[in-house]
């Protein structure tokens, strides 16, 4: 092989070698671009909650009481949510996944967030009460002074429960 032919092939490898890194750094931008532009999940409760949440009252012909008494018994469960130095305290259901209750006490007025929808993973809240993520920082919520082990999409409220939220 002349030293002619060597330079060739070498800058032949040089090219092909060069032309590969380039088309992973397109792939990659283009992946890049997909993940940023998910959709941000709008906030509208759905029918099955607004069913859910209802209060049941005695039956008067089982429970004898006097005429001019209702009685009203609460098929609800409270929770305290820390969002800074906001202290709020809320009711739910019994069962209730938190994303749910989130969405509900939205739709109620009592708080304020926003997040992103991620298939397969879950939402993801970006901004609750005066709470912003941002600039390397990240909304995490703990439970009884815990962090969670869960998203707020997987994880069902318990009576009591105190949620904290932290940028971190």
């Amino acid at each position: 092989m002349t030293k002619h032919n060597k330079k060739l092939y070498i800058r032949i490898f040089i090219l092909i070698v060069f032309s590969i890194f380039l088309a992973f750094f397109i792939f990659a931008k283009e992946k890049k671009e997909i993940v940023e532009n998910i959709i941000q999940e709008s906030v509208i409760p759905s029918p099955l909650i607004k069913s859910a949440i209802k209060t049941q009252t005695s039956n008067l012909e089982k429970n004898p009481v006097p005429e001019k008494e209702n009685l009203e018994i609460k098929n609800t469960e409270d929770i305290i949510l820390l969002l800074g130095k906001e202290i709020v305290n809320l009711s739910f259901t019994p069962n209730m996944f938190f994303y749910d209750a989130l969405i509900d006490w939205k739709s109620q007025g009592k708080i304020e967030f926003a997040g992103k929808n991620y298939p397969g993973l879950g939402f993801f809240v970006t901004d609750i009460g005066s709470l912003h993520a941002g600039n390397g920082k990240y909304l995490l919520y703990y439970v009884n002074g815990k962090e969670a082990t869960v998203g707020v999409s997987s994880y069902r409220l318990k009576n009591g429960d105190i949620i904290e939220w932290k940028l971190k």
